[in-house]
Order: C-alpha cells, then structure tokens, then sequence
C-alpha cells in the first residue's frame, strides 16, 4: 500500500515508517515546509491547506501528528520552561490536533478519490479515570479532564464523517509511550537512578503503558487486518498498579524501591497541576481486547522485556 504518515519525525513516527517499509510498504510523509521530494506532502493544518493530488493517490493514512502533551525533555518541567500546561499550551495542544482532524475531514469530503484507510493515534486517556475497573473498548468514558476531552473532540469525534464515507478508520488509544530515547522513558529512569522509586500517593492508581516498538507494529497489524476497525486500545496486556509500575523498573535497573509515598500534591506542584493530575494520578487499567483477539503478538508484554531501553 501507498501509506501517508503525519508526525513523520517524531519518536513514533520514526519507528513506524521503518516497520512500514519493513512489511513492503510505500510510505509518504506528510511536511508543513516545502516539499524536496515525492516521498513529501505538503500539509499545513492552520493554514487549512494540503496537496489533494497527492492525498488522493493514497491508500492509506497513518496520523500521528500533534503538539507534545510532555515537554521534549526532563528540563521542560521546571517552572518557567515552557513545558507546564499554560492557557497557550493547552491551546497549542488542543488545536494543533483539531485542525489537523478537520482538514482531513474536509479533504475526504472535496475528493472524488480518496484513502480507504485511516488510522489515528488517540490515546487511553479518553476513558478518564476509572480506578481498578478493566477498561475495554466498549468502557465509557468519564468526561471532565482535559487530555480525555482532547483525545475525543480532537482524535476522534471528527472521524465519524469520514466513516460515513465507507472509511475503514481505526483509533488507536495509546498508553504511556515507552521506548529509549523518549521524555517518559528518560524520567522513569532518572527517579531510579536516584533511588527515588516509589508510590505516588497510595500507588494503587493503574498505568496503562506500550513500547513503542509494539504501538508501530499495531499500526501495521491494524493496517492489514481488514477485521479491525473503530477503537483500539493499543497497551501492554498487563497494566500495573503505579507502584508495582515503579518497582519494576527498579529491579530492572538494580536500583532501590524504598522511598516513602511521594503526596500527590507534590506531584501536582513538581510538573504543574493538571499535568501532575493526569500523567501520574490518573488509574486507567486498559486492555487491548481487539488487538489480542486478532492474534497481535506483543514484542513486549511486560516491563522485563524492555530492560534495554532503561539501562
């Protein structure tokens, strides 16, 4: 297939384009400056602008693109960095994801010819939190958060058009991105190297996290499996309690898991309130049902697996 990738540079984009071409592949990357090849799009979702003749010769659309919900690094949680959820970042995030979602939408409708596939990388946090409940993709959601209400009137809701249309679209809810190199990956490590592993509040709250190693090839799996549409919760099948969470990454490191429970107002004051709130405090125990009845094989099913990328 002819597949266009959005968020083409970013730490998931990278690792899905060279699956992609892995499995065979033809991959166009989607690029907000001027084009220097055919392996380019021009897309510019402020400007509502993109090139249809290009777009209409896809088969396949793969749309990752969004303003970083985290900082790039571990410095951009400091006060003043410019990483906290200020009024304009949460703009910034909050549009830079509407205004792609709609220019889609748009192209789809003003195009005789168009790609039958689109899969979006929403993320779990659309479920809100639901303490030791299993979330499926049939869960409801429990509004009232910002992320949850990003990853549905953003990622997701404008989609339903272009179902109408006969669009095979696939949104794929991901849990903590992890993988070597990544602003998640880099804090969790930090802590441990400081022997600072320990529960946030009781701990008892659910992290749902996937390596990013898995969420590229469930992209590729969703791609070709012509039975998988609609929600798709793209997680590790074991989620864990935050501070189980955390004291495997320790014995992963050879580091200590003996600090006393970090307050959750600590956490709230450390990296701002709401990103506290949502990043550390939230419990959302997801299971990616749809991925597993299809047969996908996780590379790693538990945090042991990823060893490497923490050490």
């Amino acid at each position: 297939m002819i597949v266009g990738v959005t968020g083409a540079s970013g730490f998931i984009g990278k690792k899905t384009i060279k699956i992609l071409k892995d499995s065979g592949h033809e991959v166009k990357r989607f690029v907000r400056r001027e084009v220097k090849n055919g392996d380019e799009i021009y897309w510019s979702p402020a400007k509502k602008e993109i090139d249809k003749d290009k777009f209409q010769e896809l088969d396949a659309i793969i749309h990752l693109a969004g303003e970083s919900i985290a900082p790039q690094d571990i410095l951009g949680f400091l006060p003043f960095a410019g990483g906290r959820w200020s009024k304009e970042r949460k703009s910034r995030i909050y549009w830079s994801r509407k205004w792609a979602s709609d220019l889609f939408v748009d192209t789809y409708k003003s195009c005789e010819k168009y790609p039958k596939i689109f899969i979006t990388a929403s993320g779990n946090d659309i479920y809100g939190d639901h303490g030791d409940e299993i979330v499926t993709e049939q869960t409801s959601f429990n509004r009232g958060q910002f992320l949850q209400m990003v990853a549905e009137e953003c990622w997701e809701e404008p989609l339903y058009e272009i179902e109408k249309m006969g669009v095979r679209v696939m949104k794929c809810r991901a849990g903590i991105v992890l993988g070597k190199g990544n602003i998640a990956t880099q804090i969790f490590t930090l802590i441990s190297k400081l022997n600072l592993s320990g529960p946030i509040g009781n701990g008892k709250q659910y992290f749902s996290w996937v390596s990013v190693y898995d969420m590229a090839e469930a992209f590729v799996f969703c791609l070709e499996n012509e039975n998988i549409k609609g929600a798709v919760n793209v997680t590790a099948p074991e989620p864990l309690q935050q501070k189980e969470f955390s004291r495997a990454i320790a014995k992963i490191m050879d580091k200590a898991f003996f600090a006393p429970p970090l307050p959750p107002i600590i956490m709230r004051l450390a990296v701002g309130w709401e990103l506290g709130e949502q990043l550390g405090l939230n419990s959302i125990r997801a299971i990616p049902q749809k991925l597993l009845k299809e047969g996908f094989q996780f590379k790693n099913p538990t945090l042991e697996t990823l060893k490497e990328d923490f050490n």
